[in-house]
C-alpha cells in the first residue's frame, strides 16, 4: 500500500500571491539591472522605473509568507536560531535558503531604490548623498538581479521537491517557468508605467521589446512543457476551473495574445512605438496571466 501523500494545504491568496508578487519584483529588478549594466544613457529610464517598482513590490511578500505559516509569530526562526540567537542558515531547508535569498534581494532592492532617490534629488542632504557616491550601483544591481531571479525560480523548485505527484513530475521545468514568467511580468509592469506616464513616444527601446518577446516565447514553451512532462498528473489542468485559468488565462490571454500582438504590431509598424492604450491592455493581460499561472499551478498540485 502506498503511504498517503501529505497535502500542503496552501491557500492561493497567500502562497500563489507570494510567488507572483515576488516574481514581478524580481523581473522588474532584473530588467532594470540589464539596462544599468549593459544599456546606454537612453536605457537609464528603464532601470529608474524598474528600481522604483522592485522594492515596494518585494515589501508586500513577507506578510504573505508569514501569514501562511502555521505559527506566524515564529517566522524569525527561519533566519535566527531560537536557542543561540545567532543567524541560522540551513542549506537543506528550502525555506531557510529562500528566506535568506529574499532578505539579501530585499536589501539590494532597497539600495537601488535609495540610489534612485539620491539621483533624482529627493535626498539632497548629507549623509545619504555622499554615501551613495561611494558605492557603485552596478555592484548591487548585479547581486540583486542574481538573488532576485533566484527568489523567482526557487519558488518553482519548492513545488518540484514537494511530495505531490503533479509538482514532482514537472521537475525541473517549474522553476524555469517561474523565472520566464517573472521576466515577462516584470517587463509588463515597467511598460505599464511607461504608458501611464506617456513616455512611450520618446522611448525607442528595441532591445527592451525583443527581450519581452523572448521572455513570453520561453514562458509559452515552458508552460506547455510542464503539462507534457506531468503526463497523467496534469489532469487538473485539462478540465475544470484550473484548466480555464491555465489555458485561457495564463497561456492564451496572458502569453499567446500579447506575444502575437507585439510581434505583429512591431513588424507592421516598422519600429514605431505602440499606442499607449494598447500597451496598457497588453501589459495588464500579461500581469493577470502571470497571477493566474501561479494560482492554477499551486491549486492543481493540491487536488
Amino acid at each position: 500500500m502506498n503511504p498517503e501523500v501529505h497535502v500542503p494545504g496552501w491557500e492561493w491568496y497567500y502562497v500563489a500571491m507570494y510567488f507572483y508578487i515576488g516574481g514581478v519584483s524580481a523581473g522588474t529588478y532584473f530588467v532594470g539591472s540589464l539596462a544599468e549594466l549593459f544599456g546606454s544613457e537612453k536605457h537609464r529610464e528603464v532601470s529608474r522605473i524598474a528600481f522604483y517598482l522592485a522594492f515596494p513590490l518585494i515589501l508586500l511578500t513577507p506578510p504573505l509568507l508569514i501569514a501562511d505559516l502555521g505559527r506566524p509569530e515564529r517566522f524569525w526562526h527561519l533566519l535566527v536560531n531560537a536557542n543561540t540567537g545567532l543567524p541560522y542558515f540551513n542549506v537543506q531547508s528550502p525555506l531557510s535558503v529562500g528566506s535568506w535569498a529574499l532578505l539579501l534581494y530585499g536589501v539590494m532592492a532597497l539600495l537601488s531604490f535609495l540610489d534612485n532617490l539620491v539621483a533624482d534629488g529627493v535626498f539632497r542632504a548629507a549623509p545619504i548623498g555622499r554615501l551613495y557616491t561611494r558605492f557603485p550601483r552596478k555592484v548591487y544591481a548585479l547581486v540583486g538581479s542574481a538573488t532576485g531571479f533566484f527568489v523567482a525560480g526557487y519558488t518553482g523548485v519548492v513545488l518540484n521537491i514537494t511530495a505531490r505527484p503533479f509538482w514532482a513530475a514537472t521537475d525541473p521545468l517549474m522553476g524555469a517557468l517561474f523565472i520566464a514568467s517573472a521576466a515577462s511580468t516584470g517587463v509588463a509592469a515597467i511598460s505599464l508605467v511607461f504608458a501611464a506616464r506617456n513616455m512611450l513616444p520618446r522611448l525607442h527601446l528595441g532591445a527592451f521589446e525583443r527581450f519581452d518577446r523572448l521572455a513570453m516565447g520561453l514562458e509559452l514553451v515552458l508552460a506547455v512543457g510542464v503539462v507534457v512532462l506531468a503526463g497523467k498528473f496534469a489532469a487538473p489542468l485539462l478540465h475544470g476551473s484550473y484548466a480555464v485559468m491555465f489555458w485561457g488565462g495564463a497561456v492564451l490571454a496572458g502569453t499567446l495574445i500579447p506575444l502575437a500582438a507585439s510581434w505583429y504590431l512591431n513588424r507592421s509598424g516598422m519600429g514605431k512605438p505602440l499606442p499607449g492604450e494598447l500597451v496598457v491592455l497588453l501589459s495588464l493581460l500579461v500581469l493577470v496571466g502571470g497571477a493566474l499561472l501561479r494560482i492554477s499551478l499551486v491549486q492543481a498540485g493540491q487536488v
